[in-house]
């Protein structure tokens, strides 16, 4: 049964990981802009050195914030959860590590940032654009930057069939800093083949998949994460979505979601799906979360 007058995300960053504001303040502006549901999602530690990741000796005082977050808001009448965005790296980390067991997590999104595995240096593909560069000329010395893709793709089907969480993240980010073609063509068959084949492995599992504003807020793409044509197959596959602020300030909440909503009518969707508890999946239309935005 459908329902309305919802408004969510459950990709939130704070000062515990590499957002710009507190719990408190992400929290507020999110019941200003009428969310009934809000979910946290620190960068999960891992055994890398980074300044984007909650560092462990952190963990139960974010733990603690979202909790208490959640007790203040629910009278009010906005549920806040508390998640992870886990990190998939070949030998490196993985969504379902017993190590986050502890904290009794509400969900876990699932996200590729690392092109690399042991051995090799360690970078992103969201790292800041000249960085970037840098390190795609030193992996790539002989110019084969279709590499970077290749690895990306292998990446998110690997942690699809591993499992381990509850939501896919931004489902092509490896697009992030290919402005304009810069290292790979997007539309050559080999990408979208790769990319398919990652979305017909999740519609096997059946996992929810991630609409995600973050490119957006951030002024490096005109879209969401994932691009039109692969919301397309999304859409032909069944797989259902959900929205992701991927919010790192006040400023990403909730104001880029209707574009987002646009692109995904385009694709075909008419419904998002949202938690209500966890593990517990509802659906709504897309346009009474326009509605509740408003």
């Amino acid at each position: 049964m459908l329902v309305s007058g919802m408004a969510f995300s459950f990709h939130t960053h704070t000062l515990f990981c590499d957002g710009k504001a507190d719990a408190t303040t992400m929290a507020r502006t999110a019941f200003e802009h009428h969310y009934t549901h809000l979910g946290f999602s620190a960068h999960a530690p891992i055994s890398l050195e980074t300044d984007c990741n909650l560092p462990w000796d952190e963990a139960d005082s974010y733990v603690y914030a979202i909790r208490s977050l959640a007790q203040e808001y629910e009278p009010k009448g906005m549920k806040i959860f508390l998640g992870l965005e886990t990190e998939y790296v070949p030998g490196i980390a993985k969504p379902d590590d017993p190590a986050y067991e502890p904290m009794q997590l509400d969900y876990r999104i699932g996200s590729v940032h690392y092109v690399t595995t042991p051995g090799e240096y360690p970078f992103t593909v969201d790292e800041p654009e000249d960085q970037f560069a840098l390190h795609v000329q030193d992996w790539a010395p002989d110019g084969d930057y279709r590499k970077i893709w290749k690895r990306y793709w292998c990446f998110i089907s690997e942690m699809i069939e591993a499992g381990g969480f509850d939501i896919i993240g931004h489902f092509d980010l490896v697009k992030k800093n290919n402005i304009a073609g810069r290292w790979f063509d997007e539309e050559n068959r080999a990408y979208t083949d790769a990319a398919f084949q990652a979305v017909d492995l999740a519609a096997e599992k059946d996992y929810i998949a991630e609409i995600n504003t973050g490119g957006i807020a951030r002024s490096k793409r005109g879209e969401p994460y994932p691009s039109v044509f692969i919301l397309k197959r999304m859409q032909e596959k069944g797989i259902r979505i959900t929205i992701g602020d991927d919010a790192h300030t006040p400023s990403h909440i909730g104001v880029y979601q209707p574009k987002a909503m646009d692109i995904a009518e385009m694709a075909g969707y008419k419904t998002l799906w949202y938690m209500d508890a966890p593990g517990v999946w509802k659906e709504v239309t897309l346009e009474s979360v326009k509605a509740q935005l408003r």
